[in-house]
């Protein structure tokens, strides 16, 4: 593969154009003649004149060094003669000037490849690879590495010297089917300083040591009986498992491609490297190597669940529904089989069944924090279930999981001084691409670091990434929490002296309330994730404002709900928004109610009230648009729904598009969800000029569209009871003139609301943090 850009075919590897470098500066002498310096070097490259066109771009880095087209061109001229190495400080000027362009990545790697220098190429894969690049380019380079290592190791020569007695091998074996694995460790240290040209002792060294969850220590005597024997598959998975563990997913997967190429018919190591490839979110090549895995191993139930959760993220709900229930057919105890399969039920709206499901789970498994976390996400979007039930289940939550640390709360030594600079720790799984990320954001970069130092608690990540990198820069501390114990994080939160503890993530997946049960630090709260409370009465506070918990709802809540005076969070549009567009109504003849919000909260009532809504708008039509509606026979689960209440399938457009800015510019009205209201969408719907109606009910997440909709100044779009929703959503519907005068206007007025002022809510948060923690100074005595 030549170090050629997607955009031209032909063999040299230039830049068609100049990377837009400032067009807006076309009358500026210098510009102008460094532009057609690079167009006359372009023309000349493509013409192979690559003398001249060496010339001509030196010509450009003389006027402009940072000139990333002409310093990735310089590189892929030195490709072209066969310098490879001379071509890496080029392309990583490219790089530097500019990180986004995929192009810049895929040559560097090359030029590393062809130069022979595997272990710096994995490197930069990886760090490709967080910057985005994915898919077949990213798995092309991969496997190009792959071949060329195994081309080293295919004559790699058996190990040499004194080999373990056949004793000390079966007594290793008889350990670890007793699994006494510390003994295991000591027989496996004192056989590596016996027979250190035997990998065995390095491989039950290494083995042993994960088994006991200490992967660091594991990794050393993985490398050894590696450069012992570099085709051990079992260590090749090991150490790919182990690298996956730590995040370098790209050198994962070189180590377990390896082990399947030695290996074809193995099938945990196809089960490992799908394992890695959906954490580089390569779906469909880690579908195909869950495949593989179950076609040379057989039904395995680990297998099948994983791929019945990976099919759920690519949408396809039934399918992955059969792989749950076939691995529960074959396990019918697999209680996180239990859990996907009531999360897949739930995708597909079937919330009755889900909670079923999901109760089953808690049956088997009382103890697992995951399954209560799972039941409490379903039981919140279940109109059925009283407001008193539904809390007391995150009661049970905070027995199970809080109230046995209490009696090991110690006291905290923090400097009682609440006018000095506080420490604060972020706790999240979310500092990736993430649904957060408008909302968070905006918070961090707009922190004033001379009243808080900040320390981010990161982890457990699905997949790191550019934003991952962003994040990094926003805080003083970065701590990977990936490989610590609820124990471990709450000892080093307290050793790093943390004066405010916040949480992210709540009742979501990733969250460490474990280290927060024990009261790592004198002030906790819960903020943004999850909409709710966490349970655990461990945390002080919850972040909030007067309209999601009304006055009278505390009853409701684990921890003191602490309001601000304005909206809860500030709101930053992803910058592929574009312009609002005209009403599409005035164009179509007819209304178009619209919402992006997933199935989970389309529960029965939801329905009869859109049913009814559109029976009372003439011609009017409904378009649900999320992952949820991507499959075909999803929607046909769905459109009987509708038809059973009065309604033909041609008024309900189901489909998914993504980003969603395009299906909010031909909706006109946009629609919230209830007893669970919707969450972004509505924000972005806002942004977009739509208006909604949301009907407040009591919190968990019944109180949300009501906040944001008194934040941006339209309190008169709440309704308190169902008939009321749809009358509003009718009346707004009937006024065309008014309705395109409020989709004219709404994007501005949400600017100058609270819902849009970040930095003014960073300081009401900061307030909030200092008078937390002067309660709890004062409290101190």
């Amino acid at each position: 593969m030549q170090a050629t850009p997607p955009a031209d075919a032909s063999a040299a590897a230039f830049a068609p154009e100049s990377d837009g470098q400032s067009s807006a500066q076309a009358f500026n002498p210098v510009q102008a003649l460094l532009m057609q310096t690079m167009a006359l070097a372009l023309d000349c490259h493509r013409a192979q004149n690559l003398a001249q066109a060496e010339e001509l771009y030196r010509a450009v880095l003389s006027l402009a060094p940072d000139h990333a087209d002409a310093n990735h061109n310089l590189g892929a001229i030195a490709m072209e003669c066969g310098q490879f190495l001379a071509a890496v400080p080029f392309f990583q000027a490219a790089l530097q000037a500019n990180p986004k362009n995929r192009q810049y990545w895929v040559s560097l790697v090359d030029a590393l490849l062809q130069a022979g220098e595997h272990t710096l190429a994995e490197d930069i894969l990886e760090d490709a690879r967080r910057a985005g690049l994915a898919g077949d380019a990213a798995g092309e380079l991969v496997e190009r590495l792959v071949d060329a290592v195994m081309r080293r190791t295919r004559s790699a020569r058996p190990p040499q010297g004194r080999m373990a007695s056949a004793d000390q091998v079966a007594e290793l074996n008889r350990l670890f089917e007793a699994e006494k694995f510390d003994d295991v460790v000591r027989l496996g240290r004192k056989m590596t300083r016996q027979y250190p040209q035997c990998p065995m002792g390095f491989k039950s060294l290494s083995a042993a040591l994960m088994q006991l969850g200490q992967m660091d220590k594991a990794v050393a005597p993985m490398r050894q009986a590696l450069q012992l024997n570099p085709r051990d598959v079992d260590m090749l998975s090991n150490y790919g498992l182990a690298r996956s563990l730590k995040g370098d997913l790209v050198q994962a997967e070189v180590l377990l491609r390896q082990a399947v190429g030695h290996a074809p018919r193995f099938p945990q190591g196809w089960f490992n490297l799908a394992i890695v490839l959906r954490g580089q979110a390569r779906l469909q090549a880690s579908e195909q190597a869950y495949r593989q895995a179950l076609e040379v191993g057989g039904d395995d139930p680990k297998v099948l669940l994983n791929l019945g959760i990976l099919l759920g993220e690519m949408h396809r709900f039934t399918e992955g529904q059969a792989c749950v229930r076939r691995a529960l057919a074959l396990d019918s105890n697999m209680v996180h089989a239990h859990v996907s399969l009531g999360m897949l039920l739930k995708d597909q709206g079937r919330l009755p069944e889900a909670l079923q499901a999901l109760q089953r789970a808690l049956e088997l498994s009382p103890a697992d924090h995951g399954v209560h976390s799972s039941y409490l996400f379903v039981a919140n979007c279940m109109p059925e279930i009283d407001p008193l039930e539904r809390f007391a289940a995150y009661q049970r939550f905070n027995q199970y999981f809080g109230e046995p640390h209490r009696s090991a709360w110690r006291p905290h030594t923090n400097d009682r001084n609440p006018a000095r600079r506080l420490r604060v720790g972020y706790v999240a799984p979310v500092f990736r691409t993430h649904a957060c990320r408008p909302f968070l954001e905006p918070l961090l970069e707009r922190h004033d670091h001379d009243r808080v130092e900040l320390f981010a608690y990161a982890g457990p990540f699905e997949l790191e990434d550019e934003v991952t990198d962003h994040y990094r820069t926003l805080f003083e501390h970065w701590i990977d929490t990936r490989q610590m114990s609820d124990d471990e994080l709450a000892a080093r939160i307290r050793a790093d002296g943390i004066d405010v503890l916040v949480d992210i993530a709540g009742q979501t997946k990733g969250h460490r309330l474990g280290a927060f049960a024990r009261k790592p630090a004198p002030v906790s709260l819960h903020w943004l994730d999850s909409g709710y409370t966490t349970g655990l009465t461990a945390i002080d506070y919850y972040l909030t404002d007067a309209m999601t918990v009304p006055e009278g709802s505390e009853h409701l809540f684990s921890e003191t709900p602490w309001r601000l005076p304005r909206a809860p969070f500030a709101y930053r549009p992803g910058g592929q928004a574009g312009d609002v567009s005209e009403l599409p109504a005035l164009a179509n003849g007819y209304v178009t109610f619209g919402t992006l919000t997933r199935a989970v909260r389309l529960n029965d009532r939801v329905v009869r009230a859109w049913a009814a809504l559109l029976h009372r708008v003439p011609g009017s039509r409904l378009e649900l648009n999320s992952g949820n509606f991507c499959q075909a026979e999803v929607r046909e689960q769905w459109w009987p729904r509708f038809e059973a209440l009065g309604i033909p399938r041609d008024r309900v457009i189901m489909g998914f598009e993504s980003p969603p800015w395009n299906v909010l510019r031909r909706v006109d009205i946009a629609l919230d969800c209830f007893p669970q209201n919707s969450g972004t969408t509505l924000i972005e719907s806002l942004y977009m000029g739509l208006p909604f109606v949301s009907l407040a009910g009591v919190p968990s997440m019944g109180t949300l569209g009501a906040s944001v909709l008194s934040a941006v100044g339209h309190p008169e779009w709440i309704a308190r009871s169902e008939a009321e929703y749809v009358d509003k959503l009718v009346a707004l519907a009937s006024d065309l003139p008014s309705l395109a005068q409020t989709r004219r206007t709404l994007r501005a007025q949400m600017q100058a609301s609270a819902l849009m002022d970040e930095a003014g809510f960073a300081r009401e948060v900061e307030d909030a943090y200092a008078q937390m923690f002067a309660r709890w100074c004062a409290s101190q005595g």
